[in-house]
């Protein structure tokens, strides 16, 4: 029952000059200043709030033993009125059973509500509160039909369970704007509340495509290492994808994010002096969005001529289903280590795409090395022409294609009957 002395050596770190059985903290929970920043820390308002153990929990020396994983058993002491709610396990006396500390979070507040659906063996939920433009019955099955498309992508779920905290942001912020992190398998989604019930669901559409895909990679893979060109960047390309496929774009609005991607890329210093590898390693330094624009062009690049050699019978997926099958960790909450545990994402991504000949050919130039994507010649050969309004860039379908060119356009969301119908209207 003595108190141990303590004293501060850095910001946020004390030393006590024994070993003590029982300590104490508090933890400073308000908003953080910059909105985007409220869907990666812990905060907590009159009204709600997101916990995260990352940020809340001291770190043990038992966690650098386990690979970084660490279980604890979380007891809420909350007010009557307030309900909490996270993708954890919760036993009988009502403890959440954590296996991995670094990837749980909770939501509070005092009007939650949630929903469930299950796809394929997930049990996928829905945690919200407030009012939106769209039902919760909408938002929730905009996420289900995303993870039936990234199931056929990678052959099988992430995990047994998964869920979408989608809440306002806790401080004022432009109704246009939205946040997103995912962790282990929670996906957390602050965002503007627009009263249009179609710019609201379009709104929602762009952060569950790419964020729900993170359920798989990197979240499901036992992978280590910088290899944010890989599960950012073409994850960027796989997400507009997907929005081609539920209608959410059109394929033309598709090329116009290629363009964009494009641009972003070649405005930045420096864009081709280091290769994706090494770019990611100092994405803090030189820029993240610009590997990330760099990485949506070259899984583009991959994409359309992994297809076009294979006449239709290979793709991006491929890689991503192989990658799965061979670095998957299991369940989140399960302590199994997978083959691979620990192996470089670079290497493993690199392998993954690396087929033949022609793809290490292509994995060594557009990924290992440094590289000028020149977009013209590029994309020639698959039917796709390259315009430039001074530093703005525009794809589209050139006028005349041959077979294998349509053929290879209409796989990816092209509808050349819906392109014909517009021509007519316009003339």
């Amino acid at each position: 029952g003595a108190e141990i002395p303590a004293h501060k050596i850095a910001p946020g770190q004390f030393e006590a000059a024994t070993a003590a059985a029982k300590f104490r903290y508090e933890v400073n929970l308000a908003p953080p200043a910059q909105p985007s920043d409220a869907a990666r820390v812990s905060w907590l308002n009159e009204e709600r709030g997101l916990l995260m153990l990352a940020d809340l929990l001291p770190v043990s020396q038992s966690k650098a033993a386990n690979r970084g994983r660490e279980g604890v058993t979380i007891r809420f002491t909350l007010p009557e009125f307030c309900l909490v709610y996270s993708n954890e396990k919760e036993n009988t006396q009502g403890e959440f059973e954590v296996a991995d500390a670094g990837r749980a979070v909770f939501v509070v507040g005092t009007h939650l509500r949630s929903s469930h659906i299950t796809i394929s063996g997930m049990t996928f939920g829905l945690v919200t509160d407030g009012e939106w433009a769209f039902a919760d019955g909408e938002a929730l099955k905009l996420g289900a039909d995303v993870l039936k498309i990234d199931r056929e992508v990678f052959g099988a779920m992430p995990s047994k369970q998964g869920a979408l905290i989608l809440l306002p942001f806790p401080q004022p912020s432009a109704v246009s704007k939205w946040s997103a992190e995912t962790r282990g398998s929670t996906v957390t989604l602050l965002m503007g509340k627009l009263p249009s019930k179609t710019a609201a669901l379009s709104q929602l559409s762009v952060p569950v495509t790419h964020e729900l895909f993170h359920l798989w990679v990197p979240n499901a893979l036992a992978l280590e290492g910088d290899y944010d060109w890989f599960y950012e960047g073409f994850t960027v390309y796989q997400a507009a994808r997907t929005a081609v496929r539920l209608g959410l774009l059109t394929f033309q609005e598709f090329l116009n994010a290629i363009a964009r991607a494009y641009d972003a890329y070649a405005a930045a210093a420096g864009h081709d002096r280091s290769s994706l590898v090494e770019a990611s390693k100092r994405r803090w330094t030189a820029g993240a969005p610009s590997v990330y624009s760099k990485s949506m062009v070259v899984a583009f690049l991959y994409d359309l001529k992994l297809r076009n050699q294979s006449h239709g019978k290979h793709s991006l997926d491929d890689a991503y289903r192989k990658m799965f099958q061979d670095y998957h960790s299991s369940d989140a909450g399960s302590n199994r280590v997978a083959a691979g545990q620990g192996s470089d994402g670079n290497d493993a991504a690199a392998n993954a795409l690396a087929n033949d000949s022609s793809t290490q050919s292509f994995v060594r130039q557009f990924i290992r090395e440094a590289v000028t994507i020149s977009p013209t010649s590029e994309l020639a050969p698959f039917g796709l022409q390259v315009e430039t309004f001074g530093l703005r860039t525009r794809l589209s379908v050139s006028e005349q294609l041959s077979k294998p060119q349509r053929d290879l356009l209409r796989e990816l969301g092209y509808n050349d009957s819906a392109r014909s119908s517009t021509q007519k209207k316009h003339s």
